[in-house]
């Protein structure tokens, strides 16, 4: 434990040597005010047993043992100066033992890095006091003052650290990948925080313009060794947007195939290089599948002109939306090559007029058009007025089964569904058009 006045020590259950305790006061003032005046102590004694007692201090005739009505009205036995002289040889001071409890410091188990890092705490780091003992210079005060000493085992406090002027360092990067067109660009990593002496944090999170926030832990394990971790998320303020989520799970997928390299743009060379070790296979198939649904939302967006809040987990049904809207925009761009289709018709929503062009000669076309179309994806409606399907170069390969369908038309059950499959004319594909009328007014 030490010696000096306000430290702590003899820190149990973290190992740790000794911190300073900048928030346990002097208490001169209270002492001030026990009156010692001509460096005389008038006492009020009842029978000579107290006084007896009184004179039994181990640091008489420096201190002797008083009574002292506490403000919960007890009166307790406490150690009185005898003269300000006997004060100042054997001045109050306190000497206490804790734990760190602190959540930030729950896994650090080296008790040296503890004790440093708790020196270059942002704000104040609660500990668990296990002792709390008042002396009377080095010496253990028999009779402690309950009002100077407040703090007792199993009271929580804290360690006020010193506030630290942090330098300024700044880095503008890219993070590259090997393999990759990829790149995040234009990082500018501040130096933002200190953890210990030897510990420093840089990071880009004021570039809130940005889907993704670097962090950069340094560690200068002596004067050749320098360790660094590059951890990362999404910025949460855009964690919403279609574009953002594809940067982001665009930086991730390479982070964990690739070898990565950190390029300043100032000095024009690479600082700093490393490639994910552990096995991420499952976690890049995962990855690729979701950046292939997000691409398609972001062309239904570009598409219908409309933004979308993108959840933390889109629903299936909202998946299969997504997925048969952007096919139909896909097959909108380009003529479409195709070997056979299927498609099914209800009784009571088909008229047997509309399939007899099926039974015609071979080498035909058909236009199937969806009339006011409403696509509802993630809370939003995405209204399309017609879709034109046209196929062209084709023939009905189940022509027996159809025309049985419009003999028997009246006698079929209104929930009757007949499957038409239609296949090339001649060779082996035929060619499918696709056209999307918007209804302007949602778009």
């Amino acid at each position: 434990m030490l010696d000096s006045k306000n430290k702590i020590g003899d820190i149990k259950n973290s190992n740790i040597g000794s911190i300073e305790q900048t928030n346990i006061e002097k208490q001169e003032n209270n002492i001030t005010n026990n009156n010692i005046t001509n460096k005389q102590v008038n006492l009020i004694v009842t029978g000579g047993d107290f006084t007896e007692v009184a004179l039994s201090h181990n640091l008489f005739p420096d201190y002797i043992v008083a009574t002292k009505k506490m403000h919960n009205g007890k009166y307790t036995l406490v150690s009185k100066p005898t003269s300000e002289e006997a004060l100042k040889k054997y001045p109050y001071n306190f000497k206490s033992s804790f734990r760190v409890i602190d959540e930030r410091y729950k896994n650090i188990k080296d008790p040296d890095l503890l004790l440093d890092m708790i020196q270059y705490a942002d704000s104040p780091v609660e500990v668990e006091i296990t002792k709390f003992e008042q002396y009377l210079g080095n010496v253990i005060d028999p009779y402690p003052n309950p009002e100077f000493s407040p703090m007792q085992e199993g009271t929580k406090s804290y360690i006020i650290p010193k506030k630290r002027k942090l330098p300024k360092i700044e880095f503008n990067v890219d993070i590259e990948f090997e393999n990759s067109n990829f790149k995040l660009k234009n990082i500018k990593l501040k130096l933002t925080k200190q953890l210990s002496s030897k510990i420093f944090i840089l990071d880009n999170y004021a570039q809130k313009n940005l889907p993704v926030f670097i962090q950069l832990e340094l560690e200068f394990v002596n004067a050749k060794e320098l360790k660094c971790k590059l951890n990362y998320k999404i910025n949460e303020e855009k964690a919403k947007s279609s574009k953002a989520l594809y940067t982001y799970n665009l930086f991730v997928l390479n982070f964990f195939k690739n070898k990565y390299s950190m390029y300043d743009r100032q000095k024009r060379k690479t600082i700093l290089a490393g490639k994910v070790k552990s096995d991420k296979k499952e976690a890049i198939k995962n990855i690729e599948s979701y950046l292939q649904l997000i691409n398609m939302i972001i062309q239904i967006e570009k598409y219908f002109n409309v933004e979308f809040d993108i959840p933390k987990e889109i629903p299936r049904d909202d998946v299969d939306i997504i997925e048969s809207l952007y096919k139909k925009i896909m097959e909108s761009k380009k003529r479409i090559r195709a070997l056979d289709f299927s498609f099914s018709v209800l009784k009571k929503d088909t008229d047997r007029d509309y399939l007899k062009p099926l039974l015609q000669p071979d080498n035909m076309g058909i236009i199937i058009t969806y009339k006011d179309v409403i696509y509802n994806i993630l809370g939003k409606d995405i209204k399309i007025n017609e879709i034109l399907e046209k196929y062209e170069g084709i023939k009905c390969y189940n022509k027996e089964e159809v025309k049985n369908f419009i003999d028997n038309y009246d006698s079929l059950k209104e929930d009757y569904e007949l499957r038409i499959k239609m296949i090339p004319t001649k060779g082996k594909r035929f060619y499918k058009y696709t056209k999307i009328i918007k209804d302007e007014a949602s778009t």
